[in-house]
């Protein structure tokens, strides 16, 4: 059956599995296992813990050293699916871009509409190495293989960390006009603001950047209990919005040991509605940059494949 040819491993709330389409060589998908499950803590803590399992095997089998992470709730992209990747299934679905040196970006893939975009291929080997290197650290009761890691990873953070003494990543310059933001949203494990516009173009309603508030060297080092509550207020944003949104999409690059803190890109979408902001966002602001934690080379985009 398909999901015996595409499922990499099976946790209690999350499974690892190949796309049907998939965009890149290091497309992959983590789907929830029941649909009914909730987004709270566990599940949370689940998902961190399965991305980790993930990004550790592609850095040790393909050297891989970011990733481009993608979900959309209660929104399914249709039609040509400008800057997403089209959903298989209306069970929450986090799609993951995982790139190595001269692997093809998630950009240049989903900067083509949905029917000019072609499966990558040659996918099977990756996907057989994937299985042993899962299974084999399962079988030996670790997350990662002795040969790759001489010390384990850290220890998951505490359910939510205390507050930083001092400016943290993603709290505003001095001075900066914080008005928009509610009462007590200065303390919470995200800095969350609306995008500014560049000069000269109009306020585009509907487009976030959430920035963790705490050092995490990768984001499944966040803590689970900051997750769920970005979730919620991602909800939030839609039920408060005017008029109301009908679901949201979630955009961020995680770069291994980068010196500054990911930045998520939240956008609220609503159906009948031209909706350029994902598809605005991938053309411009998706690319990897190059960097000593890609390739040693400063500046510019990173380099790719195209498919």
């Amino acid at each position: 059956m398909p999901q015996l040819q595409t499922q990499l491993y099976s946790s209690t709330f999350w499974s690892a599995r190949r796309p049907k389409f998939p965009l890149t060589e290091g497309h992959l998908v983590l789907r929830l296992n029941d649909p009914a499950i909730a987004f709270g803590p566990d599940s949370a803590a689940g998902l961190l813990h399965s991305y980790g399992r993930l990004r550790r095997a592609l850095t040790a089998l393909r050297g891989a050293t970011a990733a481009q992470l993608y979900m959309s709730l209660n929104w399914q992209p249709v039609g040509d699916a400008d800057g997403e990747p089209l959903a298989e299934t209306s069970t929450p679905t986090l799609h993951l871009f995982f790139h190595w040196p001269g692997s093809t970006t998630a950009a240049t893939a989903l900067r083509l509409p949905a029917h000019q975009r072609t499966a990558a291929a040659g996918t099977e080997a990756l996907d057989t190495e994937l299985r042993s290197w899962l299974a084999g650290t399962e079988r030996a009761g670790q997350e990662w293989p002795a040969e790759a890691d001489a010390s384990p990873p850290d220890p998951l953070p505490s359910p939510l960390p205390g507050p930083l003494p001092g400016r943290r990543p993603g709290d505003p310059a001095p001075g900066q006009d914080r008005s928009w933001e509610p009462p007590g949203w200065e303390d919470r494990p995200f800095h969350i603001e609306p995008v500014r516009p560049i000069s000269g173009e109009p306020f585009r309603v509907g487009h976030w950047t959430a920035i963790p508030r705490f050092p995490a060297p990768t984001l499944d080092r966040l803590a689970p209990a900051s997750v769920v509550e970005l979730a919620g207020t991602l909800q939030r944003f839609g039920s408060h919005a005017r008029p109301a949104a009908h679901g949201c999409t979630v955009w961020a690059t995680d770069i291994w040991d980068a010196p500054d803190p990911a930045t998520l890109h939240l956008f609220t979408r609503r159906r009948g509605e031209a909706d350029g902001l994902p598809r605005d966002f991938v053309a411009a602001g998706l690319d990897l940059p190059r960097g000593a934690a890609l390739d040693g080379k400063p500046g510019g985009p990173s380099p790719t494949v195209d498919t």
